[in-house]
């Protein structure tokens, strides 16, 4: 029974980018979470510092408009200015709701670096309440961010 477990970790960490020729190093996983963000402004944006190194990130909400108006909301993961990110962006009907996702990769060279979340409504429109928010980064030992085209 071992032998199958150990098979299956190490499958596991080669999926995820983990297993070098000599051992598996199984990837550094952290989530945060909100199960409820009252989005009242033009814009809502949260961020973390990042430990060097290459990652996988994702975040993920249901986005519900409480006004009577149909609204676009636009939400972001990204790595900075001219870094790597992501670009979501959803028509919300009144008091209707809608799941946006988000998915990045990217290599922090040094310390203090961070990932920004954020997402934008029009001026003056009503709240948005944002459900269900999850960011989620897996730190890995490679990476590849490669274009269809290259």
């Amino acid at each position: 029974m071992s032998a199958v477990l150990a098979t299956v970790a190490a499958a596991g960490a080669l999926l995820a980018g983990n297993a070098g020729s000599a051992a598996a190093v199984p990837p550094d996983v952290t989530s945060r979470w909100d199960n409820e963000i009252l989005h009242d402004g033009a814009s809502k944006e949260v961020n973390f510092f990042m430990d060097p190194g290459h990652y996988t990130m994702t975040a993920k909400l249901y986005a519900v408009n409480t006004g009577s108006s149909t609204i676009t909301y636009q939400c972001t993961l990204h790595t900075g200015p001219g870094g790597d990110g992501d670009i979501t962006q959803v028509t919300l009907a009144p008091n209707g709701e809608h799941a946006v996702f988000l998915n990045v990769v990217h290599t922090y060279p040094g310390s203090l670096e961070r990932l920004y979340f954020g997402c934008s409504k029009p001026a003056g429109s009503a709240r948005v309440v944002m459900r269900h928010v999850k960011i989620t980064t897996v730190k890995v030992n490679t990476l590849s961010n490669i274009s269809f085209n290259g």
